[in-house]
């Protein structure tokens, strides 16, 4: 591990690994955007000067302003001897200013996927003569938007998945019973997830069983709800469900068939829920094209929390991404406690999904698992 100390000049030293120390103080700049910029990436930029940091940014809005315009505009200097460390390819409006400004050299995280950009910043920035090095701590800056790219260049939300489930593989007791599996630094660490995500998934069942509130819930920091998804073929949860309690800062969304009654319909409507009406196929309704209408409103992320058949779901239908599991150290039994995935399932190991890029951290008394489907 890397320390970082003070000289008697008040320079800051880190182990001679100057570059990576100040872009990823730029990442904990971006990171502070989190659950406020979607669609948009998270952007964090730190202007510096014979080692030392002379301005920094990070955009705080979908429409807030630039970082790096935030890094310059508190330096009333020509900046030709400085370097801007920058997460992600900077936008026009800020190239125009890089160059205006003579920045020395830009280091950059991972260049902007979108699909008529091109690297086009970096090839203006490098045509006006200005130094451009790109690829500092790229995995960190790669991870830190991967709901950005993914977006960005296939329309469509980047899913992942979160489970809790005890050393025997079960996700509640035989009678029902998941409160709580995990421990309290677990249910931290879902409703971070939940903060950064555009929208959250529970089926109806879940619903019924739990009568969750999806809502985000963490001390000392802004809040950002998600946009809960509530995947219901014809409307049936109880009427006295907490996600039918909408108001400015909790939203929901019904995901029902085209057959659904009239009566429910008008129902929800009431109750401000919005309905995305699907045609059924074979008696289902196709998670393709739930991620298709989620997309096409711009919602960039989707959480898929529960339940077991909604998972299996998603995973057979092949539109999960990304993986969280945490294993408590709990052990409950019974043939008939609930599994976190359900469905028909596999028949031969050799068919099984296998996750890449597979990591793990020790949280509280839990290990979590995360991992990609590729």
């Amino acid at each position: 591990m890397l320390h970082l100390k003070k000289s008697n000049t008040n320079e800051l030293v880190y182990g001679g690994y100057m570059k990576e120390y100040f872009m990823n103080y730029a990442i904990s700049l971006a990171k502070k955007g989190i659950g406020f910029v979607n669609p948009g990436p998270l952007r964090g930029a730190v202007l510096v000067k014979d080692n030392k940091i002379i301005g920094e940014g990070n955009l705080p809005s979908y429409l807030g302003q630039q970082p790096e315009l935030l890094a310059m505009d508190s330096i009333n200097e020509v900046l030709s001897d400085s370097e801007l460390y920058t997460v992600i390819e900077p936008s026009e409006e800020a190239v125009i200013e890089i160059i205006k400004r003579k920045v020395k050299i830009v280091y950059i995280g991972i260049p902007d996927l979108g699909i008529y950009k091109k690297e086009a910043s970096i090839k203006a920035l490098e045509a006006a003569g200005i130094k451009v090095i790109t690829g500092i701590l790229k995995e960190e800056c790669t991870e830190l938007n991967e709901i950005y790219s993914h977006y960005i260049t296939k329309g469509t939300p980047f899913v992942f998945t979160k489970w809790a489930m005890t050393l025997d593989g079960k996700i509640a007791s035989k009678t029902g019973d998941s409160k709580w599996i995990s421990g309290d630094e677990s249910l931290k660490f879902v409703h971070e997830l939940r903060q950064r995500v555009a929208a959250i998934m529970v089926g109806e069942n879940t619903v019924r069983v739990d009568n969750p509130m999806l809502t985000t819930r963490l001390e000392d920091v802004k809040i950002s709800n998600p946009v809960r998804i509530i995947l219901s073929k014809y409307g049936s949860v109880p009427d006295t469900s907490k996600i039918l309690e909408v108001t400015e800062d909790t939203k929901t969304i019904f995901i029902v068939s085209e057959n659904i009654s009239k009566e429910r319909e008008e129902f929800l409507i009431k109750k401000n829920v919005e309905l995305i009406k699907l045609k059924e196929f074979e008696g289902r309704l196709s998670f393709q094209d739930i991620i298709k209408a989620l997309g096409d409103r711009n919602l960039d992320s989707l959480y898929i929390e529960g339940g077991s058949e909604v998972l299996a779901s998603a995973f057979e239908s092949k539109v999960v991404n990304k993986v969280y599991a945490a294993i408590a150290p709990k052990i409950i039994g019974g043939r008939s406690a609930i599994t976190a995935v359900a469905g028909v399932g596999i028949e031969r190991m050799k068919d099984a999904i296998i996750l890449k890029r597979v990591t793990h951290e020790i949280v509280g008394v839990d290990v979590i698992f995360k991992g990609y489907i590729e």
